[in-house]
């Protein structure tokens, strides 16, 4: 068993460790016998990989990993200029016993995967190591995927040999080298703003300024900037535009033009691409609300009116539109000739009332209402102006025909007076225009107490009774003319019977009245 033992422990000291890309001539001696031929470990091959491709397999002849001489601990050590292998009985074992050794790898460089195969020849059963390895075919398998500089890893292994004899436990020690070549591909990337309106009225021509950057780190290559117009637009310019190469960093611009044709909220998107590029290299979008705003004033008032009294026009102002109108200012234009009554709470300047309304909400509307007297006769035009703070405006004008004061007169007499209950007298009714050009129309109501009772009417006009009221219609009397009604009423009742007659005209602030009475018995 001594010599067994002795016999393997020789056999560990004169191993050759195979390392790939190199041969090894190692001496080697018995503790009996001295040196022994050498054996020489077969030539390997190191694959050299970089990162893009493979160099082709290299076998060198030359020596690049050097044995130093077996030493009397039986460590055999075997170094590159990458990796320095020592292998070293721990524990020595005859036949049927457990011998174990270490491997131990330093890197003397960064160096990539380290492989290590241990071949386990026959008359050597393989029990375990640390670490684990995988184990096939006789061959114990370890793989480090990589050691820095000064790293240490230590392989323990446990063998038993089952024969007596020579046996040579061979490590085949690889390392991979990666050259790896650096190169940068850069990207183009393009960030794209759109600008433009928020809103713009029907019919008008909005315009967009598209913003295109390379944040990029490379060149993007005749870029395009395409305007995704919506179909409310009509294009006024062109919409597919080549805004050459842009550089890292760069920003460029286009702009575009389109004339509003249909009311309602859109998107207007932009994209923009390159060569090689994908076909949206960026995009953006800006909403837009095409609106129509409408603004409409009227005034009224009357066609005819007697100077010196004060009449009302109204003036009403409608937002007709879909959209607030802000700003809102009327101006009234009076006549020549023209004195303000009632200024509507607006601020008079000149022959102008001004009012200004701050908002109007769409479908709103707003009244404003006068009074104005003309001071001399004949036909004036009255004119208002609306104007908004986007630009929008509308008129509109009255004409009155201012009339002179007439001077009419009136009087009521009774035929009889006294007079007994129910015995009759006539009321004769006399309406005068005095002037001598304009002509005057008026109504005339006759009402009297309840010692008189009316029974029927004539004259000019055909009244009508009504209890104890006659009225008479509207009639119309020519300059220099009169108009001559009848009354036949009776005693009602013993007392003093009272007959007031009043005469309603426009010119007239107040009717004009007269009264007759008569007394019943």
């Amino acid at each position: 068993m001594t010599r067994a033992f002795s016999l393997l422990a020789l056999s560990l000291s004169s191993l050759a460790l195979l390392f790939t890309g190199c041969q090894t001539q190692v001496p080697t001696r018995t503790a009996d016998r001295g040196y022994t031929t050498p054996k020489t470990a077969p030539v390997q091959s190191t694959q050299w990989q970089a990162a893009t491709t493979s160099a082709p397999v290299v076998t060198s002849s030359a020596p690049k990993f050097m044995a130093a001489p077996a030493r009397k601990s039986s460590d055999v050590i075997f170094k590159s200029n990458q990796i320095e292998v020592t292998k070293t009985v721990l524990e020595a074992a005859s036949v049927g016993g457990k011998l174990k050794y270490r491997i131990a790898i330093k890197a003397l460089d960064d160096v990539s995967t380290v492989r290590v195969t241990e071949s386990i020849p026959a008359g050597v059963q393989f029990i375990a190591s640390t670490p684990s390895s995988s184990f096939a075919g006789g061959n114990a398998n370890w793989v480090f995927p990589s050691m820095s500089k000064g790293q240490t890893q230590n392989i323990d292994v446990t063998v038993k040999p089952i024969t007596e004899g020579d046996h040579t436990i061979c490590s085949t020690v690889s390392v991979d080298n990666a050259f790896c070549l650096d190169i940068f591909s850069g990207q183009p990337k393009l960030d794209i703003v759109k600008k433009g309106p928020a809103s713009i009225e029907l019919g008008e021509e909005a315009t967009w300024t598209v913003t295109v950057s390379n944040n990029g780190s490379a060149e993007a290559t005749n870029v395009t900037v395409t305007d995704k117009l919506p179909d409310a637009f009509q294009a006024t310019s062109k919409l597919s535009q080549n805004i050459g190469n842009i550089a890292p960093g760069e920003t460029k611009s286009a702009t575009y033009s389109a004339k509003a044709v249909k009311q309602g909220s859109f998107t207007n998107r932009a994209i923009a691409n390159y060569d090689g590029g994908p076909a949206v290299g960026g995009e953006s979008s800006s909403p837009i609300t095409v609106v129509q705003s409408g603004i409409r004033i009227r005034k009224t008032g009357p066609a005819e009116a007697y100077v010196f009294k004060p009449v009302t026009f109204d003036i009403t102002i409608e937002n007709t539109g879909d959209t607030d109108l802000k700003n809102v200012r009327i101006t009234d234009i009076l006549p020549k000739g023209t004195s303000v009554a009632d200024n509507g709470k607006g601020r008079v300047s000149g022959n102008a009332i001004g009012w200004m309304i701050p908002n109007l909400p769409a479908g709103a509307s707003q009244l404003i209402r006068t009074e104005v007297a003309a001071t001399r006769k004949g036909t004036s035009t009255n004119k208002v102006k609306v104007v908004t703070a986007n630009g929008l405006e509308a008129t509109d004008e009255v004409t009155t025909d201012w009339l002179a004061v007439p001077g009419v007169t009136v009087s009521i007499t009774d035929s009889k007076d006294p007079i007994r209950v129910q015995e009759a007298t006539l009321y004769s009714l006399q309406v005068k225009n005095q002037g001598d050009f304009e002509p005057v129309s008026g109504t005339v109501t006759v009402t009297f107490n309840d010692s008189i009772k009316p029974t029927s009417v004539a004259g000019d006009a055909q009244g009508t009774i009504n209890g104890q009221t006659v009225t008479f219609p509207r009639t119309t009397l020519e300059p220099g003319k009169d108009t001559n009604l009848t009354i036949t009423a009776e005693g009602a009742k013993i007392g003093p019977g009272r007959a007031v007659m009043e005469f309603s005209a426009d010119f007239l602030s107040d009717p004009i009245i007269s009264q007759e009475t008569t007394n019943v018995y």
